[in-house]
């Protein structure tokens, strides 16, 4: 656990130099063409600050098991990170299929970690609000992760909405209602980086939001993960 918490700190303030000073590069720690000719890097949101310069807020690593019994992780996700939503559906049909056995291992409880997200989550809102509107942002019922986040937006409490149901009027990002529009705070989105803009990331898009990017880059509304975070999912980072 510790060794985790400290790899994604790491990540995280890899993250914020690719997207900020870029003083790996310049100092020569990282080559600049693992960098700048990685398709996963998005050039329109270098500068753009998270909110409380948090990039990674959600994490989650292969983990693997070696002959002497250490752990080794094998591979970082970055960008949409999935499988909490499938461990929470999990826990719930175990704790009920077989009630005995699940107490008598004195599982941990799962709770305290959704409720650390939501928390987590609440505080990347700009806006002064007590409520702040939270979203997730799906790809649609066609994709193959969509029961997981049905499943974890209705546990969360959140609104599950598609890019057309969003909608970015003078730098705000807004969500379309039947009594009009509300406006959105965050976005836990589960669209891959460059599908989120057709406007300055990939145009073909018809996953994302048009103007998403700018404003993000105006602070009116939080994305986790911070847009441009599956930078360091790539392999080739392992080695440096």
């Amino acid at each position: 656990e510790v060794a985790l918490i400290q790899r994604a700190q790491v990540i995280n303030a890899v993250l914020a130099d690719c997207y900020g000073e870029q003083r790996l590069i310049q100092s020569g720690k990282l080559p600049p063409a693992l960098v700048l000719a990685q398709p996963d890097f998005l050039r329109p949101c270098h500068g753009i600050k998270p909110a409380n310069d948090v990039y990674l807020n959600c994490y989650a690593v292969d983990l693997a098991r070696s002959p002497d019994g250490k752990w080794w992780a094998i591979s970082d996700r970055t960008q949409i990170p999935t499988g909490s939503g499938y461990t929470l559906a999990n826990r719930l049909v175990t704790s009920r299929v077989l009630p005995e056995v699940f107490r008598d291992c004195h599982v941990l409880r799962l709770a305290g970690f959704y409720s650390h997200m939501r928390d987590s989550l609440a505080r990347m809102a700009s806006r002064r609000t007590d409520d702040p509107r939270i979203v997730v942002l799906t790809p649609g019922p066609h994709n193959e992760t969509y029961f997981e986040q049905s499943y974890l937006a209705r546990y969360l409490g959140y609104s599950l909405v598609e890019g057309q149901d969003l909608t970015v009027r003078d730098g705000r990002v807004f969500l379309k209602t039947l009594s009009g529009l509300e406006p959105v705070d965050v976005i836990l989105r589960r669209v891959d980086d460059d599908f989120c803009d057709p406007l300055e990331l990939r145009n073909d898009s018809i996953l994302g939001v048009p103007g998403l990017v700018e404003a993000l880059r105006t602070g009116t509304v939080s994305i986790a993960n911070h847009l441009g975070s599956g930078l360091l999912q790539s392999p080739a980072f392992m080695a440096f």
